[in-house]
């Protein structure tokens, strides 16, 4: 029901228009009136009418003057203005300062509601129009916001190279430019505003992936800096954890990179470290309270540091990094029989999900590792958590390293796939990863360890070969053959090709044909 004010000096008009409509039956509220303009202010602010009628001349404050602080305060309300004056003038002010209707008096109650039923469809109709219109500014946020979530998770996955990732960053006025970045996933039970500090006090870049699953690509201006600043977040997503065990928070934070393309190993970092926490989370959840009191000493270590070692480490390693790893041990001396037990624990789950994704977790291997878990629940003393350390670290890297031609394999996987698929202009170290089923940290990590260049580097010499062959031997324009190597912007290709070769495209052809002559 819209509500009606009526402003007239004549009390007799006042009381005639108050009376000679049955108003609910209209569907309006009569909510009230006044004798000018001056005294209808205050109480127009106060009962928010949607129509307000007013006569042009009275004292103290006129229809014309109210209509315009009406206007400029409370732009919403529809103005009726009633006259006695056919003037032009009076007319002619009302159409400018846009008052709904204008009509001459004497009006009958039957005319006036005619023209209350007129401007009340006229509201309903700006209200459909503004629902209609934000409903479609809505749709188009909302499709905006998918979009950009999926240019930067696609950007995570290696999909672009580093020019097209700036080109898509401009289209959707990301600021992606840094020194350094690093990956963030969070996993939580909680809302999602209850981590919004992140983004106050961190400069980053926010998507989503799936419900309850922020991503956060973090940027800093130093190594140092952004390292501290993942410290930062570590420590106090920890302590969140501790003081919220029902709202429990699983995340991962990749390696801090110095490039665009770096983003896609940190993101595999995060994500892999998600998946090993979400698994620690799982066993930890059927925990007594006693227990999860110890474990808020669990976080001195950063568990991305074993993972390395399982994967990267050696057996003449296996001290030192014992020693390290568990050092908060030793140094604390307010640690419970609990606190080691859930270490050794924390330990144990991490190597056993590792031998898991690395396809190691024989029979034999899985009952060796169940002989020496047995020992966790009995270990009171620093140095006991070394041996057990020790001698599960042993048995994981002697495994590894007798079955090592495993991973040659991995490296041998992916040239042949790139050899393979070099045209394919959306190749990146995601996809090649998945085609070889190994993490793309992993498959960085090991392919540079091997062959002493990255695997980007590797693809980008392949198709620089190619392309030369393609120039000696065809008379193919420079950005069908860019095409033709996989590259979707024959501009990056001729910055590339001369950055491997020494030579721009036309100094080879050139060059080629001197070589013939």
């Amino acid at each position: 029901m819209k509500k009606v004010f009526l402003v007239d000096d004549e009390i007799a008009i006042r009381q005639g228009i108050g009376n000679s409509i049955d108003w609910e039956s209209q569907g309006f509220i009569y909510c009230g009136d006044a004798s000018d303009g001056e005294v209808a202010l205050p109480l127009i602010e106060k009962h928010q009418p949607d129509i307000v009628i007013t006569d042009i001349k009275m004292p103290f404050m006129d229809g014309l003057e109210l209509s315009q602080i009406l206007r400029k305060k409370m732009p919403n309300i529809k103005i009726i203005i009633l006259s006695g004056h056919d003037e032009f003038e009076y007319a002619r002010e009302a159409i400018r300062i846009q008052v709904t209707e204008y009509c001459l008096k004497p009006v009958s109650s039957l005319d006036l509601l005619k023209i209350l039923i007129k401007v009340s469809l006229k509201i309903d109709n700006e209200v459909m129009d503004k629902k209609r219109i934000d409903d479609l500014e809505s749709k188009i946020k909302e499709t905006k916001t998918e979009s950009k979530d999926k240019f930067l998770y696609e950007l995570c996955q290696g999909v672009y190279n580093t020019s097209e990732a700036i080109r898509e960053a401009t289209k959707f006025n990301i600021d992606l430019f840094s020194s350094y970045y690093s990956v963030m996933i969070i996993e939580c039970t909680i809302e999602s505003n209850q981590i919004d500090w992140i983004e106050d006090e961190f400069n980053c870049l926010r998507f989503s992936r799936k419900l309850k699953e922020n991503i956060y690509i973090l940027k800093g201006e130093s190594k140092e800096q952004l390292e501290h600043a993942t410290n930062i977040l570590r420590e106090r997503l920890h302590t969140h954890e501790d003081f919220n065990p029902d709202n429990a928070l699983v995340f991962g934070i990749g390696r801090v990179e110095d490039r665009i393309q770096g983003i896609t190993s940190s993101f595999s970092e995060a994500d892999e470290e998600k998946n090993y926490s979400s698994i620690i989370h799982k066993y930890h959840s059927k925990e007594t309270m006693s227990d999860i009191e110890s474990k808020k000493e669990l976080h001195h270590f950063n568990r991305r540091d074993l993972i390395d070692f399982l994967k990267f480490g050696s057996s003449k390693d296996i001290v030192s990094f014992s020693r390290s790893y568990s050092s908060y041990l030793q140094e604390s001396k307010m640690h419970s029989p609990f606190t080691i037990y859930h270490f050794l624990m924390d330990f144990t789950i991490t190597i056993t999900h590792y031998l898991k994704e690395t396809e190691l977790n024989s029979l034999e291997m899985m009952q060796q590792i169940s002989q020496i878990e047995v020992k966790a629940s009995w270990i009171r003393h620093y140095n006991d958590t070394l041996s057990y350390m020790e001698e599960m670290l042993y048995l994981v890297t002697t495994t590894k390293e007798s079955t090592n031609s495993k991973y040659s394999s991995f490296v041998q996987m992916a040239m042949e796939y790139i050899h393979d698929n070099y045209t394919d202009s959306q190749l990146s170290l995601q996809t090649i990863s998945t085609a070889v089923n190994v993490s793309a940290s992993y498959l960085s990590h090991i392919f540079s360890q091997e062959t002493g260049i990255t695997l980007i580097e590797y693809l980008t010499n392949i198709r620089i070969e190619k392309a030369k062959e393609l120039l000696k031997t065809t008379k193919n324009k420079t950005y069908e053959i860019a095409e033709q190597v996989g590259y979707s912007d024959s501009q990056y290709f001729c910055k590339t090709f001369k950055k491997v070769s020494g030579m721009t495209t036309k100094q080879f052809k050139n060059f080629g044909r001197l070589q013939t002559v």
